[in-house]
């Protein structure tokens, strides 16, 4: 085996893989530095060639495996290893849950946060994807990137996605092709919005004329109920067959194009019923990066009363007319909590604080509630790094980690989403 020395980019060497990663990759040891092999399980030996390496971790693309392990599964997608997504459909369903729960495990640990048990993962099943990031190959056919590479692969099949999407993809894609202002690169997004099928063009400039008339054929040919377009400094909704209306709860969203819609129906389902179960009843409730009301109109029932605070303008406007219709007492206004997160007078006007932000997560906000007099939060994340940081001053300010439960919406991809409890006793409140 050679010395690290010895290791350089471009480089072809055989190694053998010993365990596995955060993100899922075989890690093989090599002299004094290790090497990251996609694709990999451990006890495997493989042929791979060097790429780069940050402090004393090379990365590695995989050639051959010399040596495949007898656990290793056979990938349910034909794309695999060519699509840069679920890249995890090799590993045994054991190491697979126990790689997702280590990621939150590990980022908790390294915090020193203690924590009880995850509950057990509530896991989406296969064909539950309902919205897709797309990325059009040169012949501009829809499909995703390959790994760690901005050329698209077109693909015809996605057993992780909706079957309803799935059968969009090909008329998609010999209609794409005649559009003036869309190019190889070029991106969409397409979702399913209660029965209905929404699709977004992300494109460079406005559509012309001829794009127009073209858009319309094709939302009667794959029978989409909305085309939209954005491209910079501006938007339109090119063709709007059928209103879209996504249920939460006792109300019916009518979503802008783009909106964020959590992955599957079923995380949203696992997320909102354990919001539920550790919200109490009667109690007002401060929903934070609220988007279109997944947990604001789940959860004003039971005579809770929501007040929800979010930066999108368009997703605060249709979560507010949802209410509205429904007569649910959810009230919402527009602000970006990162630029200005909610100060400790506000949050203290509620009894419990909901959180559900990106993937950066929540800092400055979470540090304004440790300095609130709010004594229970629950806080849902895609993200167990920035979720653990964010963890941090809460429990130093007296909160405890009462329940978590991991939530895997991203089936075959080494992300995982969580969401988790806590609670504070009046005497950890400060001025209590």
């Amino acid at each position: 085996m050679p010395p690290p020395t010895t290791l350089r980019a471009g480089a072809q060497i055989e190694v053998g893989i010993e365990g596995l990663g955060f993100m899922g990759d075989g890690i093989a040891p090599v002299g004094g530095a290790r090497v990251a092999v996609p694709l990999a399980l451990p006890g495997e030996r493989w042929r791979v060639r060097l790429e780069g390496e940050t402090k004393g971790l090379w990365r590695a693309t995989p050639l051959v495996c010399l040596a495949p392990a007898p656990e290793r599964q056979v990938p349910p997608c034909p794309h695999f290893g060519a699509c840069g997504g679920c890249r995890l459909q090799h590993l045994p369903g054991d190491a697979y849950a126990a790689l997702k729960r280590r990621r939150i495990t590990g980022a908790l640990r390294a915090r020193r946060i203690n924590a009880p048990e995850p509950l057990p993962t509530a896991r989406s099943p296969l064909g539950s994807r309902r919205r897709l990031r797309l990325a059009l190959d040169e012949d501009m056919r829809p499909g995703f990137r390959r790994p760690r590479s901005n050329e698209a692969i077109a693909v015809d099949v996605c057993p992780i996605t909706r079957p309803e999407l799935v059968a969009r993809l090909a008329p998609l894609g010999q209609a794409l092709a005649g559009l003036d202002r869309l190019k190889p690169g070029d991106e969409a997004e397409i979702a399913l919005v209660g029965g209905g099928v929404d699709l977004l063009l992300l494109t460079k400039a406005s559509p012309s004329d001829g794009d127009r008339r073209r858009l319309i054929r094709l939302a009667e040919a794959a029978d989409l109920d909305r085309i939209a377009l954005r491209w910079p400094g501006g938007a339109e909704i090119a063709v709007g067959r059928r209103p879209l209306r996504l249920v939460i709860g006792a109300a019916a969203v009518e979503p802008p194009p783009g909106a964020f819609l959590q992955a599957t129906a079923e995380g949203a389902s696992a997320l909102t019923a354990f919001a539920d179960a550790h919200l109490p009843r009667g109690a007002a409730v401060l929903d934070l990066f609220a988007g279109l009301g997944t947990f604001a109109l789940a959860l004003a029932r039971n005579g809770r009363r929501l007040h929800a605070v979010e930066a999108d303008p368009a997703m605060t406007a249709a979560l507010e007319a949802a209410a509205r219709a429904a007569g649910l007492p959810v009230t919402a206004e527009v602000r970006d909590l990162h630029r200005r997160p909610l100060p400790p007078a506000a949050l203290d006007r509620h009894d419990a604080v909901l959180l559900d932000p990106p993937r950066a997560g929540a800092e400055a906000q979470a540090k304004a509630l440790a300095d609130s007099r709010v004594a229970r939060v629950v806080y849902a994340s895609c993200d167990p790094a920035t979720f653990a940081r964010d963890a941090a001053p809460l429990v130093r300010a007296g909160f405890r980690l009462e329940a978590l439960l991991p939530v895997d919406q991203f089936l075959y991809a080494a992300e995982i989403e969580l969401i988790a409890a806590f609670a504070r006793a009046p005497t950890a409140i400060k001025g209590a």
